[in-house]
């Protein structure tokens, strides 16, 4: 009986042990992962650099709390602590002025690096130094008193530049829930600042306990374990996304894009050229078009020709139509559904959404539309909102892509560069610098 008692705790000690370690190996997961898939993306620096000093920081805690205090071990993890623990904030700011395309730094916003270095250089000369009770005490109270103040210093710094960056950046749409059970676009910035929220708090219940959290409760512990290995997954997920300004579920439905259903290949690949055709050169665009020739062995194949009034042409249409129709009819409720309530302008609008709000069939709005304005309903839609975007774009001439993309109706400044491409055939800035030598 004792031996299965002893066994019994021994088992569950390794698995606690495990469990504090979890976050550890989550940083070092996602280090591998984005070193080899992700090195190239603008945030990799500041990406780097941050998962490093959490991991570190994140491995002392856990050392602390295993190992017996005064030990060798714990007493090394509580000084590689003083170090990682203060750099964490100011990198997570670099990250987030980096998402916020901040390239400006003046040589002041490095100096937080003295905070750790002195921290660090302090605890090692007072441990190899601790020949008296009042150096020991000293040591005690860098680890303690005066790691807690520059931890709660950090993070009320961090409060004021989040508050400071939802403020004055107009550019921060949608909110977690919206984007979680609604589909509906967020900031990359906004995602990222929700994401962290939640290991931040673990911080501060930290600092409010005078020794390491870990060691306070096994529940607390197991607790803050999980919150803070979900919260670095999902951190680092979306860190795989650079300095992209809108993301949706679509962008991580495609994000691991060599894993499709046969159906759905079709799909993912044209959108993954189109998000690869946006960002390329004009002379990498010239060598594609090459490429693309040689496949075709008819030669049958021509880029294709679009007219740059087909988005305004398309408007005053259905405005003539819905004149030339009498009211109550299906076709005069649909325009009205259009063009009074622009529900056009709803990203994730589909034709089973317009049929259920005019109480009719799917299949015979669908026919309707083709019929009157001899295109598909999607064609249609993206037409209403080009037409908006230019409208947009004329009276908002400062506005960024992404904020003219969002307030026209779709998911993302990707997808709204490849549709206005595709309807009036040039970018939209080449199209707004015609409008304006006119």
């Amino acid at each position: 009986m004792i031996i299965f008692a002893k066994n019994t705790l021994y088992i569950y000690y390794m698995a606690y042990t495990l469990f504090i370690f979890l976050p550890v190996a989550t940083c070092l997961l996602w280090l591998v992962i984005h070193s080899m898939l992700a090195s190239k993306t603008e945030t990799y620096p500041e990406f780097l650099f941050l998962c490093i000093v959490c991991a570190v920081y994140l491995f002392a805690d856990a050392c602390h709390a295993t190992q017996a205090q005064g030990s060798p071990l714990d007493t090394g993890s509580l000084i590689a602590s003083l170090f990682a623990g203060p750099c964490i904030i100011p990198l997570i700011i670099m990250y987030m002025q980096k998402l916020l395309h901040n390239q400006r730094r003046h040589w002041l916003s490095m100096m937080w690096i003295l905070v750790p270095t002195v921290l660090f250089t302090g605890g090692i000369l007072l441990y190899f130094l601790n020949f008296e009770a009042r150096i020991n005490t000293a040591l005690n109270i860098i680890t303690g008193p005066v790691f807690h103040y520059t931890l709660a210093l950090e993070l009320v710094v961090l409060l004021i530049y989040i508050i400071r960056t939802l403020r004055y950046n107009r550019i921060l749409p949608g909110n977690l829930f919206s984007f979680l059970f609604r589909g509906k676009p967020i900031s990359l910035v906004r995602l990222q600042i929700d994401t962290i929220s939640l290991p931040l708090g673990v911080m501060v219940l930290r600092i409010l306990f005078s020794d390491n959290l870990y060691t306070a409760k096994q529940g607390i512990a197991i607790a803050s374990a999980a919150v803070i290995t979900i919260s670095l997954f999902f951190f680092a997920l979306n860190a795989l996304f650079g300095v992209r300004s809108i993301i949706s579920w679509n962008d991580f439905r495609y994000l691991i894009r060599f894993n499709y259903s046969k159906s759905e290949k079709h799909e993912a690949i044209d959108i993954i050229l189109n998000e690869l055709l946006d960002e390329a050169e004009d002379d990498t665009l010239k060598s594609i078009q090459e490429r693309l020739r040689e496949h075709f062995v008819n030669n049958e194949w021509q880029p294709g020709e679009y007219s740059a009034d087909i988005a305004s042409l398309a408007g005053q249409k259905i405005a003539l139509e819905t004149n030339s129709r009498e009211e109550g009819s299906l076709l005069a409720q649909f325009q009205s559904l259009m063009m009074d309530k622009k529900v056009f302008l709803q990203p994730k609008l589909s034709l089973d959404d317009v049929a259920e709000e005019l109480h009719s069939n799917k299949t015979y709005v669908s026919k309707m539309v083709n019929n009157t304005y001899n295109m598909g309903f999607p064609e249609l839609v993206n037409t209403m909102r080009i037409d908006y975007a230019e409208q947009y774009i004329l009276s908002h001439r400062e506005a960024k892509q992404s904020e003219v993309a969002l307030n026209s109706g779709f998911i993302s400044a990707s997808a709204f560069n490849t549709v206005f491409k595709k309807v009036t055939g040039v970018t939209p800035k080449v199209w707004l610098a015609s409008v304006d030598n006119k």
